[in-house]
């Protein structure tokens, strides 16, 4: 499951994404329709099933990049590359370059790619994100093989309208980001400390503290590089847990790469003065210091994950009191009545004004980000346990009862 420690949000130009500790995906698409064009670092956490095969553990190179160059007008993105049997980082890009005429419904929001080390190869599985208001439909294109120092074309891009990018796998080493300058709009967040680092990629391990009396549940910060927009990103704690508890810490790792200009192209560099902006926290109340946008738009997920939690623990419910034979079967037919909920809120709830200021807009009108991505969540769940066919089997009943218990006490958080 999510781990509440590791729940970051971060954006950057360029309009590319990638994965560092944080939570879900739902954040991207929110983020992403307040800064337009800008990416998104994330990480999945380690999944609820781990891939067969050999239980040998396979060593990868500690800087293993792959660079995706996706668009002529824009730096690449880069991404961590680990093991097969480690949490595996991923990255998706929104600024690709679209093909005219060529799309189909529902339309591409954004291409994700997520590499993997074997031993010999990166595996790289490239999957479209699609929806008419954010993702809440996952289309695989294809798994590409790239070495080390290979370059590889995506050409099965173009059948979907979208032209080919292009990724290489790399075995560099990054430059280490100098100290950063700090701003804080609140009163309750201070700096323990700051450590640079430069494996995989340039970052900084950042540890606050809540100086407050009050439990946090979500801080938004941003990184400026050479005093240009960076990266923005929204903690919070998992499954309704506090990011912070009165007098506690929380500790994070902030990328801060960015591609510099070579002589043949690019490279993963890092910027020469970096600011650290904390422009809100926001508690359990929802009382807010700082700016008021990031407290609006957390109150909205709250909304968005009461309206999933109640739907889904209703089917659940159902579903562990069905006899089971097939076990992948019944993970099979699940996924297509699950795949089927509708995530509508009532006439009240569409009505209810904002909470935390008379300044933000009713938290009804982004709560549909929560249920469409914690959905395709939930699918590459069921689509993993389908399609790995582990031996012994996958104990789905035990599966939807683990599921079931964690939603009860997530949904008694909320």
């Amino acid at each position: 499951m999510l781990n509440a420690s590791q729940t970051v949000l971060l954006a950057a130009p360029f309009g590319q994404a990638e994965s560092y500790p944080m939570k879900k995906l739902l954040l991207f698409t929110a983020l992403l329709m307040v800064t337009a064009s800008w990416s998104v670092y994330a990480q999945e956490q380690e999944p609820s099933l781990k891939p067969t095969g050999s239980s040998t553990k396979i060593e990868t190179p500690a800087r293993l990049l792959l660079e995706i160059t996706y668009n002529p007008a824009v730096p690449p993105s880069y991404c961590t590359v680990r093991g097969t049997d480690e949490k595996h980082g991923w990255v998706w890009v929104t600024r690709f370059v679209r093909i005219p005429g060529a799309q189909t419904p529902p339309p591409i929001q954004a291409v994700r790619l997520e590499p993997a080390f074997n031993g010999e190869t990166a595996d790289v599985r490239v999957t479209l994100l699609r929806g008419v208001k954010g993702f809440d439909q996952e289309d695989l294109v294809g798994l590409y093989h790239v070495g080390i120092g290979e370059q590889k074309t995506i050409d099965d891009l173009r059948a979907v309208g979208v032209e080919p990018f292009s990724i290489k796998l790399l075995n560099t080493t990054t430059p280490i980001p100098p100290p950063p300058a700090f701003e804080n709009l609140t009163k309750s967040i201070e700096i323990v400390s700051v450590q640079a680092q430069n494996t995989p990629k340039p970052a900084y391990k950042i540890s606050v503290r809540n100086l407050s009396d009050k439990m946090v549940r979500a801080v938004r910060v941003e990184v400026r590089l050479d005093g240009g927009p960076g990266i923005t990103g929204l903690w919070q704690g998992d499954e309704g847990r506090p990011l912070i508890a009165p007098q506690g810490t929380f500790e994070t790792l902030m990328p801060v790469l960015k591609p510099e200009t070579t002589p043949t192209g690019y490279a993963p560099g890092t910027a020469a003065a970096t600011t650290i902006v904390f422009h809100t926290v926001v508690f359990a109340d929802l009382s807010f210091e700082g700016e008021s946008e990031a407290a609006c738009l957390y109150e909205s997920f709250e909304m968005g994950n009461r309206l999933w939690l109640k739907r889904v623990l209703s089917l659940l419910d159902q579903e562990v009191s069905t006899p089971i034979g097939d076990h992948i079967e019944a993970a099979r037919q699940f996924k297509e009545t699950f795949s089927a909920l509708q995530y509508e809120l009532d006439e009240n709830e569409r009505n209810q004004p904002s909470a935390v200021s008379p300044t933000c807009n009713k938290p009804a009108l982004l709560a549909h980000i929560s249920p469409e991505n914690l959905k395709l969540e939930m699918l590459r769940d069921l689509d993993q346990i389908i399609r790995t066919r582990p031996a012994p089997p996958v104990n789905f009943k035990a599966w939807l009862e683990t599921r079931r218990a964690t939603y009860k006490a997530w949904l008694s958080r909320l």
